[in-house]
């Protein structure tokens, strides 16, 4: 069975969508939702880098903008109207 990757299903994982979800497994789905609950978990959990860290002087002020690309051209609030 090969997986979305394309790649052979592997590890415990694959076994448990395999067993648990295509042959209906009552025991592998329980395996496969804490398979996937732990993985979630840990990459809830994972440090994230710091992109920018500043130190304000009293009264200063920061103010954060996220301007589209104009590539992505998604029309929402960075994008100007005429």
């Amino acid at each position: 069975m090969f997986g979305l990757t394309g790649r052979p299903a592997q590890g415990l994982l694959g076994r448990a969508v395999m067993r648990g979800v295509i042959r209906r497994s009552r025991p592998w789905q329980a395996v496969l939702v804490v398979t996937l609950l732990s993985r979630l978990i840990r990459l809830a959990g994972r440090q994230r880098p710091v992109v920018l860290r500043e130190r304000l002087s009293p009264g200063e002020a920061l103010e954060v903008r996220h301007l589209a690309s104009p590539a992505q051209g998604d029309g929402g609030p960075a994008t100007e109207h005429p």
